[in-house]
C-alpha cells in the first residue's frame, strides 16, 4: 500500500507539471501592526500573490477598515508599494511587513514588489482652477492690465508704463481715486526728503524703518505678514517722494496717530486723499505708455486650463456693451476691500449689519475683485478683520475733513469725552482699541475736545468754516462747551455732559502733560503735547463707521496673487485694500496710503518686468541723503 500510495503521488506530481499547474505555497507570518499578534496567511503562486488573509489580530476600531481593504489592494496592485488607508497606516504598514516577510521566505526579493502594478494613482491630485471659456479673440490688447483706479492702481499704472509696458488702467466709476481720493490725506513713511527739516523744526527723533515695522506687527496683534510689512514700510518714502517731486503739497507738521510710536505720519494740504490721487492721475496722464478706461468694470477674470494654467485678461462691461482685454504680461488687481458690501463683511462679522454706516464710496468698496479672483482659484485671508474708524460723523458715518482731526491730534493733545464728559479711552492707542471703546461709552456719538494751539496742524479759518458748517461745536468757557454739546441732538438723540465733569476732565489731562505721566490709561506723554488752558473751546462729535478691511486676496512679496492650492496664479498681481496679510486684525492710520502705493508702484513693476523694483527701498536715496 506504500508503495502505491508513493507512486500515485509521483504521478500526481507529474500530471501537474505536464499539464503547466503551479501549485501554491501559504507563509504565515505574525508582525505588528497598531499591537503585536497580527497574523497573516499570504498564499504565493509561481512569485504571484495569490491571496493574503488576516487570521488573527488584536487592532482595535482605527484599524478595521485596513484590515478590511489592504489584503485585497495587494493582491490587485501586485505590491505592496500601495498607499495604507488613512487613519490606520500603522495596521496597513504591519499587513504589507508580514506580505513583505513571506516573499523573502519564499526566496523573492520584496524591493521586486514595490512599484510593479501599483495603481496608476496621484493621491495628491487637485483639479486645476480656471476658466471654462478662453476669448480666441481679444477686443483690445495689452502688456499689463490694471483693474482700478485709487491709490494702488493708479501707482501700478505710473510704474508699468514707466518700465516701457503698453498699459491699461480701467476704472468702474466715471472718474478716479475712488476711496483713496476721501481718504484723510494722511502718509506713513518713516523718512522722506522732508523728514529731517520737519524733525529738526519740531526737535523730533528721526524716526527708523525698524520701529515702522515694529509699530506695525504690534498694531496688529502679530497677525501681519512680516515680509509684506517691512515690503511696505521700506517702499513707503520712496513713493512718498515721487508723490513730492510731482508737486505733492504737505502741511508743515508730522503727526503720530494712535498705535505710531515714531513721528511718521505726512499731512497733506487739504487732509484728504484727493491731494494725492489728484498728482497721481497727473502722472499717469503724462504716461504715453498709460491708457485709462473709464465707466468699465471688470465682470470676469480669464485664466487657462492648460499646463500654463496663466491669467491672461479680463472681461469689461461697458456702455457699449462687453468687451475682452487681453494681458500679455500680467493683471493687477486694485479694486479695494469690501467696505460696503453689506452681505460680504456680514458674512465675516455678523453684527456688522446695513444699519452700521461705512466712511467709504457705496460703488466703490463692493468687493467683486476678491469675488471674481476666488472664482478662478484665488486664496484670501483675515477676510474677517475689519476695522472702524473711531472719528466718523456720528449722524452720517462720514469721514469728512473734520473727523481727520480727532484722527491726527492724540499726540498734540487733543482728548476724547464721552457724553458724559469723561474721557474713556487712551487717545494713543490704536483704532480698534478707540472704536471699541466709543460703542460701549452708552451713547451714540463721543467727542473730540480741543483749542486752537493743540491743533497745529490745521488752521483758524478751517476751523471757523467747521463751525458754520455745524460740524464742530464752539464755546468760551467748558462750561458753555458743554451745553452746547448737550443742546446737539445725535439722531434725535442728547448727550448729558456734566460741565464739572468736562473741566475735571481737561484740567486733569492738562496735570498728565505737566507730570508726563497718564495713570487713569496710560497714554504715551508727548512733548509735543499742548495744554488746554484758555478758550475757545472745541467739541467734534464723533463715533464709529465701517472703514476698512484688512482681509483680502493672499499675495507673496512680488505680488503675485497665491491661489487656494498654496501656488502662484500666473500673470495675476494685487495690490491695496483688496489684499489680505499687510495689517493683520487692526491697521495703524496712515499706513492704508504707504500699502497702498508701495505696493501698487511694485505690482505695476513687476507685472511689466517680472522683477522687483530693488530701488525703491534704497534708505539713502529716500532720506534725500
Amino acid at each position: 500500500m506504500r508503495k502505491l500510495l508513493a507512486l500515485f503521488l509521483v504521478l500526481v506530481m507529474a500530471v501537474s507539471l505536464l499539464s503547466g499547474v503551479a501549485l501554491a505555497d501559504t507563509y504565515t507570518e505574525t508582525v505588528k501592526g497598531m499591537f503585536d499578534g497580527l497574523v497573516v496567511d499570504v498564499t504565493l503562486t509561481d512569485g504571484r500573490i495569490e491571496k493574503v488573509e488576516v487570521k488573527e489580530h488584536h487592532e482595535t476600531d482605527t484599524g478595521f477598515p485596513a484590515l478590511e481593504l489592504m489584503p485585497q489592494r495587494i493582491v490587485d496592485a501586485q505590491s505592496i508599494g500601495i498607499d495604507g488607508i488613512a487613519g490606520a497606516t500603522m495596521t496597513s504598514n504591519g499587513i504589507k511587513a508580514a506580505v513583505a516577510a513571506a516573499l523573502r521566505q519564499a526566496g523573492l526579493d520584496p524591493d521586486d514588489y514595490q512599484t510593479a502594478g501599483a495603481p496608476k494613482v496621484n493621491w495628491d491630485y487637485y483639479p486645476v482652477m480656471g476658466s471654462f471659456e478662453v476669448p480666441e479673440q481679444w477686443d483690445e490688447t495689452y502688456d499689463v492690465v490694471v483693474v482700478g483706479g485709487g491709490f494702488a492702481g493708479l501707482a501700478a499704472a505710473y510704474s508699468a508704463g514707466e518700465a516701457g509696458a503698453r498699459t491699461v488702467l480701467v476704472e468702474k466709476l466715471s472718474t478716479t481715486g475712488g476711496n483713496s481720493a476721501i481718504n484723510g490725506g494722511q502718509y506713513a513713511a518713516y523718512t522722506s526728503k522732508e523728514a529731517a527739516r520737519l524733525q529738526e523744526e519740531f526737535g523730533l527723533i528721526p524716526d527708523a524703518a525698524a520701529k515702522h515695522i515694529e509699530d506695525t506687527l504690534n498694531g496688529g496683534d502679530l497677525m501681519s505678514v512680516p515680509a509684506l510689512v517691512e515690503e511696505m514700510v521700506l517702499g513707503s518714502p520712496y513713493y512718498l517722494n515721487l508723490l513730492l517731486d510731482n508737486g505733492l503739497e504737505i502741511r508743515n507738521t508730522l503727526a503720530r496717530p494712535g498705535g505710531h510710536y515714531g513721528y511718521r505720519t505726512y499731512v497733506t494740504k487739504e487732509q484728504v486723499g484727493a491731494d494725492i490721487t489728484n498728482i497721481q492721475r497727473q502722472m499717469i496722464d503724462r504716461q504715453p505708455n498709460v491708457t485709462l478706461e473709464l465707466n468699465t468694470k471688470m465682470v470676469e477674470i480669464y485664466r487657462t486650463r492648460d499646463e500654463d494654467n496663466r491669467v491672461v485678461g479680463i472681461r469689461v462691461a461697458t456702455e457699449d456693451g462687453y468687451r475682452t482685454i487681453r494681458a500679455e504680461r500680467g493683471v493687477v488687481l486694485a479694486t479695494g476691500g469690501f467696505s460696503s458690501n453689506v452681505q460680504m463683511r456680514q458674512t465675516q462679522v455678523p453684527y456688522l449689519t446695513a444699519d452700521i454706516p461705512t466712511t467709504n464710496i457705496t460703488a466703490a468698496s463692493t468687493g467683486e475683485g476678491i469675488y471674481l479672483a476666488q472664482a478662478i482659484g484665488a486664496n484670501t485671508m483675515q477676510m474677517s478683520n475689519i476695522q472702524r474708524y473711531p472719528w466718523a460723523d456720528p449722524i452720517t458715518g462720514v469721514l469728512d475733513k473734520y473727523a481727520v482731526w480727532p484722527f491726527t491730534g492724540p499726540s498734540y493733545g487733543v482728548i476724547y469725552v464721552d457724553w458724559q464728559g469723561n474721557r474713556y479711552v487712551n487717545e494713543g492707542d490704536r483704532r480698534d482699541v478707540c472704536a471699541n471703546a466709543a460703542a460701549n461709552s452708552g451713547f451714540i456719538s463721543t467727542y473730540a475736545i480741543f483749542t486752537e494751539p493743540v491743533v497745529t496742524f490745521t488752521t483758524k479759518p478751517e476751523i471757523d468754516a467747521g463751525v458754520a458748517e455745524g460740524r464742530v461745536l464752539k464755546a468760551d468757557t467748558l462750561e458753555e462747551l458743554a451745553q452746547q454739546i448737550n443742546a446737539t441732538a445725535i439722531k434725535s438723540m442728547y448727550p448729558a455732559v456734566s460741565a464739572e465733569n468736562l473741566k475735571a476732565t481737561v484740567e486733569k489731562h492738562n496735570g498728565y502733560i505737566d507730570s508726563g505721566i497718564d495713570p487713569d490709561f496710560g497714554k504715551v506723554m508727548a512733548a509735543t503735547m499742548v495744554k488746554m488752558e484758555e478758550g475757545p473751546y472745541y467739541a467734534i462729535p464723533q463715533y464709529p463707521s465701517v472703514h476698512h478691511t484688512m482681509g483680502g486676496l493672499v499675495i507673496n512679496t512680488s505680488t503675485q496673487v497665491v491661489d487656494i492650492y498654496g501656488n502662484v496664479i500666473p500673470g495675476l498681481y494685487a495690490a491695496g485694500e483688496v489684499t489680505g496679510g499687510v495689517h493683520g486684525t487692526n491697521r495703524l492710520g496712515s499706513n492704508a496710503d504707504a500699502d497702498a502705493c508701495a505696493f501698487g508702484f511694485i505690482s505695476g513693476y513687476v507685472a511689466a518686468t517680472g522683477v522687483i523694483p530693488e530701488f525703491i527701498f534704497d534708505e539713502a536715496a529716500n532720506s534725500g541723503r
